[in-house]
This record gives structure tokens, C-alpha cells and sequence, in this order.
């Protein structure tokens, strides 16, 4: 699995590599998890006994590690935890053993984005207040004066800018491009969707709908409901956290659905609510982490069907762009990266939540040719969400997608 390599790509800030803090683990386990983390390329892992910025693996079955989650827990460390039982967990993740190797690696790098934004945003704070310092001097005999209406939305502005930057991090990832000619570069920026929550959400999300059942997914000791009624997702997991399950790896164990449920009260009076496209195009992108699905063509052309409607879904940088130019012309990858010269992983980014999603055709199908034959299988659930969208449109105003 290519994880994605934080450190290489930071600028001025004193974190050259993600720290790991061992709880609670000691002997053979400690010795395999060492050597796991110590064979990882794309992500360097330094094991520490303690550090501010640290990522803290506590197996809670053992009593060492019981005391460091119970001092961990009130600080609000970053945290992995590692247990038989099921754990509430507001900083951190946890995973019920048995796991596997690649879903500590995948938690690993979720919460890694996390200290690093962290890191960022305390180093930035650090140079605005030296430099707010080094002009007290000048500004002193400057009269003071109420806030003017138009700062205050200024700032508004800027603090709503901020915290969107900290979610495009976290979702699209900092992956420095790849000579697209080198097939063995290109494998390194693709995942398979398939293993991800998205892909079998938007399954389920064609079930619910065509029964006009509430279908309740388990993921990891968490519940996720799916409300054909009210064409949206709830669960108790708050908002921040909800990246964390969109780019977990699942296999059967931690993954299952049942049709016909029930919405339970407490959810009903105090859980979260977001409508399909809003999530699962938060889930595509906490997933994909600026990379491509396997078997993307890059020089298949596409077009987009319609505008994706922006303002209901996470905005992150060009998405605008890629859109203007997706939905007026015929481009593949490659040509679109050449013409906007701007960062590779917000054009896969941008291509792994719209592909999946059904929002981009082929560009052959728009011409009424027939479409090539492909030499690499097309993704199963590609066109799932489109048909459902469809029916949604067609109820709303009366069009088609075509």
C-alpha cells in the first residue's frame, strides 16, 4: 500500500520525521512493530519514548498501556489504540484486534496529517506573534478605533480559509508528482477504492434507495445509517473524526450492513446528518489522498455531466478550475495537468471522487462513437451514484443526464 510521504514536502517547520510513541507494548510485538514501521519508504517513522508531537500506539490490554490511555485521554494526544473491546475514542482510532498491518499504517499516516497541520499551524502562530511583536513599536501612537464592520467579515473570511486549508491537507495529502511515463511511478500514486468505506457505501446507498429501507453499516465498532427517506447518512461520530474511516482499509471483519433498521433515538436528537454527495465525497477523497484509482487511463479523455454542485461538497484548491474546464471540453489526465501546470494530486483527487461518483463520462460515449475497447477493467461501482443521481434530478426538475 503507498502511503504517502509527509515529511518530504515540509517547509520551515521543525518536524523531519513522524514521531511514534510505544505504550503498553513490549517484547516480540515491539520488536515486530519496530521492524514494520522501520521497512516503510514512503513514510519515516522515528520511535520515541516521548515527544509533544508524537503519535501514541497504546495496546490498552495491558496495564502499562491502561495508564498511558488514562493519562493520554484527558491531554488529547493523538492516539492508536489497540484492544478486544470496543472503545469510544475522540482523539485518536482504534483498532479491535486481531488487524492488520496495513490498517495500523493507514492510521498511522490519517493521524500523521493531523500532528503535521498541527505542527504547522503552532509554527505559523510563532512567526505571526514574533512579527505582531516587532511592530507593537510602530502601530503605539496609532489611535484606537471600534472594529470596522467590513475587518470583521474580513477575518471571518480568513478564519473559514484557514480551516479549509487544514481540511485539504488531511483529505488531499502533500504526494509530489510523478513522471507519468513511468508505469511503475503512476503505480505508486493509485489505491484501490474497493477497499475503502466509499465504494461499498455506494452500494448500499443504491440498496436503500431502491427498497426504501434504512440500511445500518457497521465500520469499525461505529454505525453509519443510510436514510433513503431523507437521501442523507447519519451517525453519532462526530465530524472531524469522519476522515479517519474514510481511509481505514475494511475487510469483512470490521464491515457489515443490515437492511430494514431503525433509526435509533439518540442519533435522531444528536447525531450528524449529511446528505449522500456531501459524504461520500468526503469519503472519495479521505481514501484516494491526492492518488488515482488502479487502472486509470491517463490518456482517456472525459467530460464532466454537469456541474458538481461545489458549495454542498468539501471545495478544495482548482476544484473550480477542473471543473470549468471538464465541463466544457473533452481532456484526459494527462492534458489536464499540461494546461493547468498546477500539483498532480488535486487533479486525482478531483478525478477519484467525480469517477467514482459518476459525475464524468468518456469523452467517446459524448461523440456517439463507440467507446474503445479498454485494455484495463473499467471500476465496478463506476456509474452506481450517477444512476442514483439520475432518478434524484429527474424527480427535482425534470432532466436527464444525457
Amino acid at each position: 500500500m503507498h502511503m504517502t510521504n509527509l515529511v518530504a514536502h515540509m517547509t520551515d517547520i521543525p518536524l523531519p520525521q513522524v514521531m511514534v510513541s510505544l505504550k503498553g507494548i513490549e517484547g516480540l510485538s515491539r520488536k515486530s512493530l519496530v521492524f514494520l514501521l522501520s521497512k516503510q519508504k514512503a513514510i519515516s517513522c522515528e520511535i520515541v519514548d516521548e515527544h509533544p508531537n508524537a503519535i501514541n500506539i497504546i495496546d490498552i490490554d495491558d496495564y502499562r498501556g491502561k495508564e498511558a490511555w488514562e493519562s493520554l485521554e484527558s491531554a488529547h494526544a493523538p492516539v492508536i489504540v489497540l484492544g478486544r473491546e470496543p472503545l469510544d475514542i475522540d482523539n485518536g482510532v482504534l483498532l479491535q484486534k486481531p488487524f492488520r498491518p496495513k490498517q495500523l499504517l493507514a492510521a498511522i499516516e490519517s493521524l500523521a496529517a493531523d500532528v503535521r497541520q498541527q505542527v504547522t499551524t503552532r509554527f505559523q502562530a510563532d512567526k505571526q506573534e514574533s512579527h505582531d511583536d516587532n511592530s507593537t513599536m510602530a502601530n503605539i501612537e496609532q489611535p484606537v478605533t471600534a472594529t470596522d464592520p467590513a475587518e470583521k467579515k474580513g477575518l471571518s473570511h480568513n478564519a473559514a480559509s484557514s480551516l479549509n486549508e487544514r481540511e485539504v491537507f488531511a483529505h488531499v495529502g502533500t504526494s509530489a508528482d510523478v513522471d507519468l511515463n513511468d508505469p511503475h511511478a503512476v503505480a505508486e500514486v493509485q489505491y484501490d477504492p474497493d477497499q475503502f468505506l466509499a465504494s461499498r457505501m455506494l452500494e448500499l446507498i443504491e440498496l436503500a434507495t431502491s427498497k426504501h429501507k434504512i440500511i445500518r453499516i457497521g465500520c469499525c465498532d461505529v454505525a453509519f445509517y443510510i436514510d433513503p427517506h431523507q437521501r442523507c447518512i447519519h451517525t453519532l461520530v462526530k465530524e472531524r473524526n469522519l476522515r479517519t474511516f474514510g481511509a481505514l482499509p475494511l475487510d469483512n471483519a470490521h464491515f457489515n450492513f443490515r437492511k430494514g433498521a431503525t433509526l435509533p433515538a439518540n442519533i435522531k436528537s444528536h447525531g450528524l446528518s449529511l446528505g449522500y454527495e456531501a459524504f461520500v465525497w468526503r469519503m472519495i477523497l479521505a481514501s484516494s489522498r491526492g492518488r488515482l484509482p488502479v487502472n486509470t487511463d491517463l490518456d482517456q479523455r472525459f467530460m464532466l455531466r454537469r456541474w458538481p454542485n461545489l458549495t454542498r461538497l468539501m471545495l478544495f484548491p482548482h476544484a473550480t478550475q477542473i471543473s470549468a474546464i471538464w465541463v466544457s471540453s473533452a481532456k484526459s489526465i494527462r492534458e489536464l495537468i499540461e494546461l493547468l501546470g498546477i500539483p498532480q494530486r488535486y487533479v486525482f483527487a478531483f478525478f477519484a471522487a467525480t469517477h467514482l461518483m459518476g459525475y464524468l463520462r468518456p469523452a467517446d460515449a459524448i461523440d456517439g462513437r463507440t467507446e474503445k475497447p479498454a485494455s484495463k477493467p473499467k471500476h465496478k461501482h463506476r456509474g452506481l451514484f450517477r444512476r442514483l443521481l439520475k432518478t434524484l434530478y429527474r424527480k427535482q426538475d425534470g432532466t436527464s443526464d444525457d
